[in-house]
């Protein structure tokens, strides 16, 4: 068998050759050989003469990437061609355009038949790629607005290119900042101050004047709290679901950063977890979008809600920063799989939080439902759920927030739920 090293160098299809003659030897030599001796070694050996197949074509993966698509193939192993062909597309491929060649590296080490079927096929009877007629995928369906189906579990490492904002996104950006202070919820500040109403009387200042006086008492002075805007915690989706709204809300984040510098913090998640605050902090929003997506390494990757917001709640440091704060979720909420962790966290984010919102882009439109698992499960713990997809959509709801925060809580479920002709609320 060739040493696997030294296939760096070689082109895929004298790869593939070298396959074909390991296949052959592997069928002559009977349960002796090389094939039925180490199965585990030469998938092993195979897996890896695919991943430099790729350099060699020109499509390198970082570590990462094929760290992270072994650690799939280990924990879920592929039931068949189509489920490894996107497995590793989804891992290891970053560009559209790399696709054809991806194809044909993939074609010339899997799909060439089982390892102990007799002789190759000829090339006309091969398995056609994935998306020609006659491939074993899945049998197509409809898809819908917030069915789950461009959700993925599966990790991309990379960063994107937010673009730039255009003339009247900096309108609106400017809108949105003025119109943040006024939508956040204020809470009494826990030092006094002096005021001319107060529920406590300045004793200090009343002694300190009574000295001066000779022990007369001139004025008495009162001690009240003061209102202060409560903290404001944004949990931002940059999974591939949200691919073309991510920089919009990104950039809905920026303008409550700077509207509230010290009471705001902003984190994104997709498979991680990862906090933003200090990277969006610049205050020209194209640079601070350029140093957010050098720090965020999972944008447009898959979804993980649930285990993303329950490392969150995990961090006795992030938790405390929603402790009474106003927290804002932007996500579409499409979870994959079990949408119990997801609704255990929104459930205690609800209870730390001073209010909970949920802004997602599906809700924009009118014959959206929350009918999702996860959806229809959280919203009891919802004290909202608004409809954001850019920069106009943004501001209509932090204008609407006043209104939300001066109601009563968990209010989300009551407006949403369906009438019998199937309107909402």
């Amino acid at each position: 068998m060739p040493d696997p090293a030294a296939r760096e160098d070689r082109p895929a299809a004298d790869m593939a050759a070298d396959v074909a003659d390991e296949r052959a030897a592997g069928r002559g030599a009977g349960r002796a050989g090389p094939v039925a001796a180490d199965p585990a070694g030469l998938a092993a050996d195979h897996l890896w003469g695919f991943l430099t197949g790729l350099r060699a074509a020109g499509l390198p993966a970082a570590p990462p990437k094929r760290a992270d698509l072994l650690r799939v193939i280990a924990e879920s192993p592929p039931s068949d061609l189509t489920a490894l062909y996107w497995y590793a597309r989804v891992t290891l491929l970053q560009d559209a355009g790399d696709l054809p060649a991806f194809d044909r590296v993939f074609d010339a080490w899997f799909r060439q038949g089982p390892l102990d079927d007799p002789p190759l096929p000829r090339d006309d009877e091969r398995t056609p790629s994935p998306g020609a007629p006659g491939h074993d995928d899945p049998p197509p369906h409809e898809l819908r607005p917030g069915d789950g189906t461009r959700a993925s579990t599966l990790s991309i490492y990379g960063t994107r290119d937010l673009g730039r904002t255009g003339e009247r996104g900096h309108v609106l950006m400017r809108a949105l900042e003025a119109a943040w202070p006024a939508a956040l919820p204020a809470t009494p500040s826990r030092r006094r101050r002096p005021a001319r109403t107060g529920d406590r009387l300045d004793v200090r200042h009343a002694w300190r004047r009574a000295r001066r006086h000779d022990g007369e008492i001139v004025d008495l002075r009162r001690l009240a709290r003061p209102p202060r805007p409560r903290r404001l915690l944004l949990l931002v989706d940059v999974s591939g679901s949200l691919r073309q709204h991510t920089p919009d809300l990104l950039r809905v984040a920026h303008t409550a950063l700077r509207a509230a510098p010290a009471r705001t913090e902003v984190f994104t998640f997709g498979t991680r977890l990862t906090r933003i605050t200090a990277a969006l902090s610049h205050p020209y929003a194209d640079h601070a979008l350029t140093s957010v997506a050098r720090l965020v390494t999972d944008a447009d990757g898959g979804t993980a809600i649930g285990a993303a917001l329950h490392r969150f709640l995990a961090n006795p440091r992030y938790a405390a920063l929603a402790r009474g704060a106003l927290v804002i979720v932007l996500s579409d909420g499409l979870e994959r799989g079990d949408p119990a962790p997801m609704v255990r966290a929104t459930a205690r984010l609800s209870r730390l939080g001073h209010r909970l919102v949920w802004w997602t882009p599906l809700a924009c439109s009118p014959d959206y439902r929350p009918a999702t698992r996860a959806m229809s499960a959280q919203l009891p713990s919802l004290d909202h759920l608004g409809g954001v997809r850019d920069l106009a959509t943004a501001l209509a709801e932090v204008r609407r927030l006043p209104a939300v925060l001066s109601g009563p809580r968990h209010t989300a479920a009551r407006h949403w739920t369906p009438h019998p002709m199937g309107a909402a609320r």
